[in-house]
This record gives C-alpha cells, structure tokens and sequence, in this order.
C-alpha cells in the first residue's frame, strides 16, 4: 500500500486574519527607514535568538548570553556537546543566508546539506535517512512526564517516497501564501522525522528559508523560535492536533490542518508586531551620521584603524585585511578617498599608504555597530 501525505486545508476567518496582518506588518517595515547600523544590529540579535531558542526548544542547556559567547569566541576545539549544537545552528542560518543570495530552490540534496550542518560532529558529512529500528524497538517521539509515546513517525522505509511527496506539494503549490506553505512544510517534514535526530531543527530551518525566499522574514528580523519556547505545550498540541500517536492513523492526511496554519500564523503575527514597535522606536531615534550610506567594506575599514589605533595603513596592509590583490586595493582607496574616509599619506603620484580622514577618526567605535 502506498502511503501518501495529503494538506488539504481551508480559509478560516482567524486565517484570512492573520493574513491581512502579516502583509500590513510586512509593508509597513518595507516603508520604514533605518540606517544600515541598526539593521545590522537588528539581524544579528534576531539571529542570535533564533539560534538560542531553537537549540532550547530541543533541550539546550545554554543561556542567551552562553551562545552569544560561543558565537562570538573563536574556533574551540574543546566545546561541549550543547556549544557545538548552538554554532551548528548559527551556521546553518549562514548556509541558509548565503542560499537566498544564490536563490537556491528546496530540493532534496538542499535538505541533506541543512541537515549535515545541525549534525555536525567531526567535520561536514553526509547523514543519510534513519535505519530501520532492530526487533522490538520502537522509534518514537516521547512524552517526557508519561514517557508515553507521543509521536510514532512512519517506518523507514517509507521515508525517501513521503519526502518526495513532500517536495512535490512544495514545488506544486507555489502560489499558496508564503507563510501557509511554511507552515505546512513545518508540519509535513516533522511529521515523516526523516532523521535519526536534528528533525525539529531543521524543520524550523526550513519554514525559516521559505519566509526568506519569498521576503516574509520581516527584514532579517524574524525569530519566531522564542514564541515557541516560551509557549512549548501550545506549540507542540498544534502540531498534534488531536491527532493518534500512529502517523498512519490520519498524521499523513490531518483532517484539521487549520489548527496548526492558525498556530503558525498566530506566532508570525505577534513576532511582526514586537518586531515592528522596535524597529519603528530606532527609526524614531535616527539622527543623521556620517556613517550613513557607508557600506561593509567602509565599516570595516574604518573598525579596524580605530581599533588598532592604525595612524597610517599601506596598501599592503589593507590587501591583508581583505584578502584581495594589491591592484584591487589600488582601486578601492581611490574610492575611500573619493568617499572622503581616508586621505593620502605619502605625496600625490603613486600612494602606498593613507590615513583616516579627521571626521572618521572622531567617531566612536560603538556607533559602527555589529559588522558581520
């Protein structure tokens, strides 16, 4: 018998609801300013919660500001089984980050690379799908006060087929809204837990990329992980739905899909809304600076010769800190020049070394913000 996952839904009111709002909160951050700073600032913080909570959803021990510091601390190769599972997270948002930049599409082989990256042990390797369990062992998703099953996914061997069903309603369903069809590839992978471990995580990864994709991560900002967190029992019974524990009695085809689309909607709806009062306070507070208009490249430039106490910087030094050629270097001081940020230190025909312009060197370091 073959087993297939079937997502039929309706448009409830609470639904068309939470629609309407979600494109009213994703307009209005369209239309706000906020200096490049700020934003920078806004993304990183976000991202840390996303990894923070995420992690925690799964038992994480750490606090906020332990993974703030294992993000921020270089590379430990001593860390403990809750650290490197924060900075496979991290690292998995990068991927994924650097994926919209190369608009890559969900496919199977994108699905095993986020994977391998939450998994991450000893080096980057591919994590195929669960085995078969031995006689007598049941591979199920427990409840940690009853230690009674509460989750019984397919058997393994259905796995490959129901993940190509999965992938075919994704690739067939593009004009569904972006947030339902986040929401129900959330459901659906969770529900086949393809894996052995890293399900939850990856599905949240997952839901996270389709609002990217399609620009409904509000900015950068969204990180609706920590509703979840804080609201663990309503998180998972929306998953659950009323459903029996079995996948194969109704999880494959929930007659009651609205009650997690809702949830998921519901979550999306309240993160817009605080995103929304934080994001309208800085633009509120925004003065000009002359940072303004400055790009990464500017910022990290101006970063390093504030931090080093850098008077004079040569050409070659500035190739160092970039990574690029000598020639490039050439090019891009001409720009800073241009830009006003530097000045030439050594006479007017061929300059191998510059100095930070008076306005720049007057600036705080803490104005400059995060610069990933």
């Amino acid at each position: 018998m073959v087993i297939k996952m079937k997502f039929s839904f309706v448009y409830t009111h609470e639904i068309i609801n939470y629609l309407i709002k979600i494109e009213r909160y994703k307009t209005a951050l369209e239309y706000l300013y906020l200096p490049t700073r700020a934003k920078q600032k806004m993304n990183y913080e976000a991202k840390l919660k996303k990894t923070h909570f995420s992690t925690s959803i799964e038992g994480n021990v750490l606090s906020f500001n332990q993974v703030k510091r294992v993000i921020e601390q270089k590379e430990d190769i001593n860390r403990v089984k809750a650290e490197i599972e924060v900075k496979n997270y991290w690292d998995a948002l990068t991927f994924l980050e650097k994926s919209k930049q190369e608009n890559k599409q969900i496919d199977l082989e994108f699905i095993f690379k986020l994977h391998d990256i939450v998994e991450r042990k000893n080096g980057l390797k591919r994590i195929g799908f669960r085995e078969p369990t031995p006689p007598g062992v049941l591979f199920a998703v427990y409840d940690v006060k009853t230690q009674n099953p509460e989750f019984i996914p397919p058997e393994s061997k259905d796995i490959p087929l129901l993940m190509d069903n999965l992938l075919n309603w994704y690739k067939d369903n593009q004009k569904i809204p972006a947030v339902i069809k986040a929401a129900i590839m959330h459901y659906g992978f969770v529900s086949i837990h393809p894996f052995g471990d890293g399900n939850g995580r990856t599905a949240r990864l997952l839901a996270t990329y389709i609002l990217m994709l399609e620009d409904y991560d509000y900015k950068g900002f969204n990180s609706f992980e920590e509703y979840y967190m804080y609201d663990l029992d309503g998180y998972y019974r929306a998953l659950q739905m009323n459903l029996p524990p079995l996948f194969y009695d109704g999880r494959n085809n929930p007659p009651n899909l609205e009650i997690w689309i809702e949830y998921f909607l519901k979550i999306l709806v309240l993160n817009a809304e605080k995103i929304y009062e934080a994001a309208l306070k800085v633009s509120k507070s925004y003065s000009p600076s002359i940072l303004d208009g400055l790009s990464k490249k500017d910022l990290v430039l101006i970063r390093y010769m504030l931090e080093n106490n850098k008077e004079i910087i040569k050409n070659k030094e500035l190739a160092s800190l970039y990574g690029v050629t000598p020639r490039a270097i050439s090019k891009w001081a001409l720009e800073w020049v241009n830009k006003g940020i530097l000045k030439p230190a050594s006479g007017s025909q061929r300059i191998t070394s510059y100095k930070l312009a008076n306005q720049f060197r007057k600036i705080k370091i803490s104005d400059l913000g995060f610069i990933d």
